[in-house]
């Protein structure tokens, strides 16, 4: 098999966490403003999708690959946390907030995180039907409720 897995495939996938957008920096009170939580979770999802652009490179044999998704899984689980501190705007945008970053949790753990295993186990086993199975699996992974309160708060750039 000349690719373990097709990255595309993979990265398209991944593109749950994927953000970037706005850069207003809009600060003040002791509560952000809603730019300036927007600008924040855009900053830490540009870093996410950064790093899982680079996922399965220079990955040679499946061990390589196993460890590269575990990395994977480490940085997507980083920026959710990173995501869960952030500070919130205070009201109805905050609210908003909180469910945009709870919703994100959510399907991270529910969907991405179990998808990539599944992956990563078929990867180890060197199953290519379960790799092909696996990487089809991330394909369809929708992040509807995330999105939704994304393109609420204005954050376009963050709908997966």
């Amino acid at each position: 098999m000349t690719r373990l897995i097709p990255l595309a495939v993979l990265i398209v996938a991944l593109g749950l966490v994927g953000c970037g957008g706005d850069d207003d920096d809009d600060t003040g009170g002791d509560a952000p403003t809603k730019q300036a939580f927007v600008q924040n979770a855009n900053q830490i999802c540009r870093e996410a999708e950064k790093d899982l652009e680079q996922l399965g490179e220079g990955a040679d044999s499946p061990e390589q690959l196993a460890k590269s998704l575990d990395e994977g899984v480490d940085k997507i689980t980083a920026a959710a946390d990173e995501l869960v501190d952030l500070e919130r705007p205070d009201g109805a945008d905050g609210e908003t907030a909180t469910k945009f970053v709870e919703g994100f949790r959510q399907e991270l753990d529910d969907k991405l995180i179990p998808a990539i295993e599944d992956l990563k186990q078929a990867v180890e086993d060197k199953d290519p039907q379960g790799v092909q199975e696996a990487a089809q699996k991330l394909e369809q992974l929708e992040a509807s409720e995330s999105d939704k309160y994304a393109r609420e708060l204005g954050a376009s750039a963050c709908v997966g």
